[in-house]
């Protein structure tokens, strides 16, 4: 365990409670006991996984901006490297909230934990999970993927599930592609989250925040400008228009 790391995640989770949202007001203790352990389990800032993927963020803050309005309630953490501890951690998490998830993601081989996300004023909880070999997905999850071909894609990626007020509501696939494809201006990546609700919706690997800070509006400007101060940048943008997009960071 490195102390730095682990001090700078306690310290991320208090600049979010002091600028953005307060989180330890609605979490329970089962819950941030879980996020004391991934602030504990992080080797480093980034973490790679066993395939030598270095692009799975094992936390982040998103914010979701609807014009003015902007939810910044929205934190996930797990880990990467150490996905057994994570687990243990996560159980009663899950226990208290009386959640059963699928044999296939607890017990098969090729399923490791990845961590859990909370989008707070939407009383959302997620449960996410880094499956190394997607062609062995279980039909009714493999069936979000639709008629995109898995070869073209790496072969490992992520599942999760949404609750609302412990029911679920939403199963999202994401997946990561394997060639070079023209992408859009500002964007060094992408990937894309296929779900049961809303369809294929892509999301952006930035490659800088200057490159969009000029295709968001004042409200999502702010936010972006308020990161800087810890020398953070956007890592990733799921981009509707101007008024409409969520910040993923750091």
């Amino acid at each position: 365990m490195s102390y730095q790391v682990l001090n700078y995640h306690r310290f991320l989770f208090q600049w979010h409670c002091r600028n953005f949202f307060r989180f330890r007001r609605y979490l329970s203790g089962a819950e941030k006991d879980y996020l004391e352990t991934c602030f504990a389990l992080a080797q480093g800032f980034e973490e790679v996984s066993e395939s030598g993927y270095s692009h799975f963020s094992y936390y982040s803050y998103s914010h979701r901006v609807d014009g003015e309005l902007v939810n910044s309630s929205r934190l996930a953490y797990g880990s990467v490297c150490h996905p057994g501890p994570a687990w243990q951690a996560a159980r009663p998490v899950l226990a208290e909230r009386s959640l059963t998830l699928p044999d296939f993601f607890v017990n098969n081989p090729v399923s490791n934990f990845y961590g859990l996300g909370w989008d707070l004023l939407e009383r959302q909880f997620k449960v996410y999970f880094r499956v190394t070999q997607l062609t062995q997905l279980p039909a009714e999850v493999a069936t979000l993927i639709g008629p995109r071909r898995l070869e073209d894609h790496r072969e490992e990626g992520l599942v999760s599930y949404t609750y609302v007020d412990n029911q679920l509501s939403e199963t999202k696939v994401y997946l990561y592609p394997r060639l070079s494809v023209e992408l859009p201006e500002g964007v060094r990546g992408e990937a894309y989250m296929m779900t049961d609700r809303r369809g294929t919706v892509p999301q952006y690997d930035v490659a800088s925040s200057a490159s969009w800070i000029d295709k968001i509006n004042p409200a999502g400007q702010g936010i972006v400008r308020l990161y800087q101060e810890l020398d953070e940048t956007l890592d990733t943008i799921a981009y509707t228009d101007p008024d409409h997009y969520t910040l993923y960071f750091p």
